[in-house]
C-alpha cells in the first residue's frame, strides 16, 4: 500500500484552511506548496502568522511544506516556529546544502525535490543528508501541467540504488498513475487537494483508490 499525503497550493488562506479541514480527517499528514515568486511565477500564503494560526487550528494534523523558492534558508525558521514538522526545498534552489546544513542545526526533518525536467544527478549529491527525496512528475509550481513519464525511470532509478530511500512522487497523480507510480517504487503519493476534494462525498474512496487498496 502507498501512502498518500494531500498537497494545497494556494493564495488565499481562507481556502487553504477550508481545504485543511476537509483534509484533516482522512489523512495524518498534509504538505502546503508554498511560493515567494522567487523560483515559479505563482506567489501562495507566505504570511507566517496567517500560517501559524492555521497550523494551530488542526492540531492532531502534521504539516510539512514544499518551498518551491530560491532561498530555503530565508523561511526556515519562520516555518519551523509555525508548527511545521517538515520542510522540503527544491534542490534547483540558490544553495540546497546551506538549507541542509540549517536542518541539521534544528534537527528538523528534511527533504529535497527534483523538478520534473531536472536530471537525478543533480540530487545524487545530497542524498546522505535528507530523510526523503521528492520527484515532481510536473514542473514545479504548475499543477495542472502535463504528467513527465520519464518521472517512472526517475523512480525506478532511484529505488534500485537506494532500496531504503524514502521517495516521494508529486504533480498531477490521479489513480492510473498513481498505480504506475507505486509500481515504480514510490513510498508515497503527493495528490493534489483538488484531485482529493473533486468530490468531498468520495475523499475515502479516492483515498483508497490511490493507495492501491
Amino acid at each position: 500500500m502507498t501512502d498518500v499525503t494531500p498537497a494545497i497550493f494556494t493564495d488565499d488562506p481562507e481556502i487553504l484552511n477550508q481545504q485543511i479541514a476537509f483534509l484533516a480527517p482522512y489523512v495524518p499528514w498534509i504538505q502546503l506548496d508554498l511560493s515567494d515568486g522567487t523560483m515559479v511565477p505563482t506567489a501562495t500564503v507566505m504570511d507566517m502568522e496567517k500560517l501559524k494560526a492555521i497550523l494551530s487550528e488542526h492540531k492532531d494534523t502534521s504539516f510539512e511544506a514544499h518551498l518551491m523558492v530560491d532561498n530555503p534558508v530565508k523561511y526556515f525558521k519562520l516555518l519551523a516556529d509555525a508548527g511545521f514538522k517538515r520542510i522540503i526545498a527544491q534542490v534547483e534552489c540558490s544553495d540546497p546544502r546551506q538549507f541542509l546544513d540549517e536542518a541539521q542545526l534544528d534537527s528538523m526533518e528534511v527533504g529535497l525535490a527534483l523538478d520534473g525536467a531536472s536530471e537525478l544527478d543533480i540530487i545524487e549529491p545530497f542524498l546522505e543528508m535528507v530523510d526523503l527525496v521528492v520527484i515532481m512528475t510536473i514542473e514545479a509550481g504548475s499543477p495542472d501541467a502535463p504528467f513527465l513519464p520519464e518521472s517512472l525511470e526517475k523512480m525506478r532509478s532511484l529505488r534500485h540504488h537506494y532500496p531504503d530511500l524514502s521517495i516521494a512522487a508529486e504533480g498531477n497523480i490521479d489513480e492510473v498513475k498513481g498505480k504506475l507510480l507505486g509500481e515504480a517504487g514510490v513510498s508515497r503519493l503527493v495528490v493534489a487537494a483538488d484531485t482529493l476534494l473533486r468530490d468531498p462525498a468520495q475523499i475515502a474512496s479516492i483515498l483508497e483508490a490511490l493507495q492501491g487498496k
